[in-house]
């Protein structure tokens, strides 16, 4: 009677099927990654410049990037070290988006709370008034109260507010100082950042 010698298949089926498992699992966790890695939204990014002078008021420009949905963007400002050192917190303040206009004129955001144009694309110039940048208007966290106004128009006629008065930039004092704008999304993503010299 002859023999057979199948010892050798179990120990072949047992690494075959040990392949095939973690296969199995390799392919499971690549395609978790890849669909998390997907389901990840990526915040948009623009190259941003901007400059102020107190006479003719506030530019920022749109250099490139992503175009930006205006129902999903903040300004915020701060004035920079050259006002003086730790003021970050104290002089941030967000730009009302009713007071930025584009090149046609445009107000960006209603007081309703609609907007005028949709996005802000690269080759875009946002406008602020320069009587939309006075310290009672564009840093109302800041401003000297009472507000008083002197011949000129916008400056601070008061006494006793001069510390106040100094952080403003709209402020023939600051010309030559720098302050710094954000462009941030409603999730608080950085977009873009600049500084701003204040110029006649």
């Amino acid at each position: 009677m002859k023999r057979f010698n199948d010892h050798a298949v179990s120990p072949v089926v047992g690494v075959m099927l040990m392949l095939v498992v973690v296969i199995i699992i390799a392919a499971v966790v690549s395609a978790f990654a890849g669909g998390a890695v997907t389901g990840v939204k990526k915040s948009p990014q623009a190259q941003i410049s901007a400059k102020y002078s107190i006479s003719t008021g506030m530019q920022i420009s749109h250099n490139g990037g992503d175009a930006l949905p205006t129902n999903q963007l903040i300004f915020q400002m701060h004035d920079g070290p050259t006002f003086g050192m730790g003021l970050d917190q104290l002089t941030s303040q967000l730009i009302d988006k009713t007071k930025i206009y584009n090149s046609q004129g445009k107000v960006m955001k209603f007081t309703d709370g609609g907007y005028n144009f949709t996005s802000f694309n690269p080759g875009d110039v946002l406008y602020i008034k320069a009587e939309d940048t006075t310290c009672n208007n564009f840093q109302t966290g800041i401003f000297p109260q009472p507000w008083s106004v002197g011949d000129d128009g916008y400056s601070y006629a008061g006494t006793g507010k001069e510390s106040l008065w100094a952080l403003c930039i709209r402020n023939n004092d600051n010309i030559g100082k720098i302050f710094t704008l954000d462009v941030i999304d409603t999730q608080g993503n950085m977009i873009g950042k600049t500084d701003m010299v204040v110029t006649a």
